[in-house]
């Protein structure tokens, strides 16, 4: 995997190296707690169909057409007014992502896979 989500306690960091750093013209995504409005764990599927292209680079696009596929970047897609960032393996649509809802970020919403999504959003939303 070409990338690491680091969950401390002043700041959610994303690491991209490899190709997804090539691909994305990024090497880090830093959000500070403070830019974090709301997080809750949700199924993939859920979040998916509302991706339309990638922002950038090639790869999957169009969630609903090519679900549970590796994501990493920034997303477009219906329904969220800017951009949303993800960073998730290759997995099931049952699969529960981090979700954090953002406020003066380049990002509207993150995306991202780690582990016990379910512990990370109640700590995130008691902060």
């Amino acid at each position: 995997m070409a990338f690491t989500v680091e969950v401390g306690e002043s700041a959610v960091i994303v690491e991209l190296t490899g190709w997804d750093r090539l691909m994305n013209g990024i090497q880090q995504v830093i959000i500070d707690k403070s830019q974090i409005m709301g997080a809750e764990s949700t199924e993939r599927g859920a979040l998916e169909s509302s991706i339309t292209h990638r922002a950038l680079g090639c790869g999957t696009h169009n969630g609903a057409k090519r679900p549970n596929k590796r994501r990493v970047g920034t997303m477009l897609g219906s329904g969220l007014a800017g951009s949303q960032f993800w960073a998730t393996a290759k997995g099931e649509g049952c699969d529960e992502l981090l979700v954090l809802t953002l406020a003066n970020h380049r990002f509207v919403r993150a995306v991202l896979a780690v582990p016990r999504p379910n512990e990370l959003a109640r700590a995130a939303n008691r902060s």
